[in-house]
């Protein structure tokens, strides 16, 4: 075969693996909002500045189909104990927005229990924040804990209720005084191999900075579930349980331009919140990305753990989306002359998944030869799903 022969083959492929591609269309033209630019820098720049760093996780907005709840209250399930502490005690969880929320910041603390105790086996974090909107929304929290001025009687230091947090100068606040407790228990079916394939699970020790999806003791991320008081004890803010979870892998001696993000879909697995968090977990979740336009570009997708796949209809999902059967599948972007190919590559395919994909809110900064946009996911399944998505320049 002459050497002829071979190019016009290789450009036949080429040409019949686009005619094939997926297409959207650029939404936009315009400079590159800075939050999008950030994913061009070294990771090192974004591990190194909190602020940056949760501004970006801020771009990710995830949805779930039980958003809404009706249920103000949630106790504790053990007999007909946790019925009474609740009704005659007002030991419960005490929802302070009916919708759930979306919160982002930085990991101060870390913790998880030490064995079950009932059904409860709590993964923790405590986040404080630096982006001003979810300072405000802490203060909101501390201020429905001063209405109640509860004390924990299981506690010998009392709250006093006349300093901050509940007093505060706005322009001279203390962030650790504003620390947010967010917890939830996976489903204990999953709970073991969530400790090698999201985050630490298990009581061996394993901290944030040991683990290969952090690497880092102080992460930023980004939480999305209720907010509620815990009147079980002095009634302090949490979010219990956090649903979805996600965060941009990054440290501070990271010089690699690739993106990592990691991603948790999770019911509470406790018999405590029942009424909150529900069976299937049916949702959408967005990954802001940017590229240059003269870079290959890969966007790399890893299934971690998940349930049984569950058929839903209540989501309304645009028409050009994708599914995860495809081990590798070309995506075409174009608009006024631009066009750019980005391969879309499964580590492991699922067939007959719930799993749909889509691009949405495409930029291009010319100026710049950026295109910026979000990988939507939709996912309907029981109990628990995660993945990891990396975005590759090649």
């Amino acid at each position: 075969m002459s050497m002829r022969t071979i190019l016009y083959f290789i450009l036949f492929l080429a040409i019949s693996s686009l005619s094939h591609a997926q297409i959207y269309t650029i939404d936009s033209y315009g400079p590159t909002d800075e939050r999008y630019e950030a994913l061009l820098e070294p990771n090192s720049t974004i591990s190194q500045n909190d602020l940056l760093n949760e501004q970006i996780l801020d771009l990710v907005d995830p949805s779930l189909a039980d958003s809404v709840f009706s249920r103000k209250k949630q106790h504790h399930k053990v007999g007909p104990f946790g019925w009474f502490i609740h009704f005659f005690g007002g030991l419960n969880w005490r929802a302070t927005s009916m919708n759930k929320e979306k919160i982002v910041g930085t990991v101060a603390g870390y913790s998880r229990s030490g064995k079950e105790l009932f059904t409860e086996y709590d993964i923790i974090y405590d986040l404080i924040f630096h982006m001003p909107r979810y300072q405000k929304l802490m203060f909101k929290q501390y201020d429905a804990q001063l209405e109640i001025r509860r004390q924990d009687k299981l506690k010998k230091e009392r709250i006093n209720y006349d300093a901050p947090p509940f007093v505060r100068d706005t322009n001279n606040i203390d962030l650790d005084l504003y620390k947010l407790h967010c917890e939830v228990t996976p489903h204990e079916d999953y709970l073991h191999n969530l400790h090698y394939v999201l985050f630490p699970t298990l009581p061996d020790g394993t901290g944030l900075k040991d683990h290969p999806n952090f690497m880092n003791s102080h992460p930023s991320v980004g939480m999305f579930g209720v907010l509620c008081l815990d009147c079980n004890h002095d009634c302090h803010p949490e979010m219990h349980p956090y649903e979805w979870m996600w965060w941009l892998k990054c440290t501070d001696d990271d010089q690699s331009f690739n993106k990592e993000w990691h991603i948790g879909l999770f019911l509470e697995g406790s018999n405590r919140m029942k009424k909150w968090s529900t069976n299937p977990r049916t949702g959408a979740v967005n990954i802001p990305f940017a590229f240059r336009i003269d870079e290959n570009a890969v966007i790399e997708i890893e299934h971690g753990l998940h349930g049984e796949f569950v058929q839903d209809s209540t989501f309304l999902l645009p028409e050009n989306t994708f599914n995860a059967s495809a081990e590798n599948r070309m995506i075409q972007i174009q608009g006024n002359g631009v066009e750019k190919s980005i391969e879309i590559r499964t580590c492991n395919p699922i067939e007959n998944s719930t799993i749909q994909y889509w691009l949405s809110d495409l930029n291009y900064d010319e100026a710049n030869q950026v295109i910026s946009g979000n990988l939507f996911m939709f996912v309907s399944v029981m109990d628990v799903y995660t993945v990891t998505v990396r975005f590759i320049n090649e």
